[in-house]
C-alpha cells in the first residue's frame, strides 16, 4: 500500500525543525549535512516537480459560500 502524507506547511516546518535538532543532538559532527538535507527537503517540496505532479493543494483563504 502506498503512503499518503498529509500536513500543512506550518506543521512541516515545525516537524522538520524538530527533526534537525534531534539529528544534530545525535550526530553533532554532521550538523552541516543535516542542515543541508533539511534545506533540500524544503526546496523539493517547493519545486516545479512537486507542482507538476500535483503533490500539493492550495487552500483558499476564505470559504466560498
Amino acid at each position: 500500500m502506498n503512503k499518503v502524507w498529509v500536513f500543512q506547511e506550518s506543521t512541516l516546518e515545525t516537524a522538520l525543525d524538530e527533526w534537525v535538532r534531534d539529528q544534530i543532538d545525535h550526530y553533532p559532527q554532521k550538523e552541516e549535512l543535516i542542515r543541508t538535507v533539511a534545506l533540500a527537503m524544503r526546496d523539493f517540496l517547493n519545486s516545479r516537480q512537486v507542482a507538476e505532479h500535483k503533490m500539493v493543494m492550495k487552500v483558499a483563504d476564505k470559504p466560498r459560500f
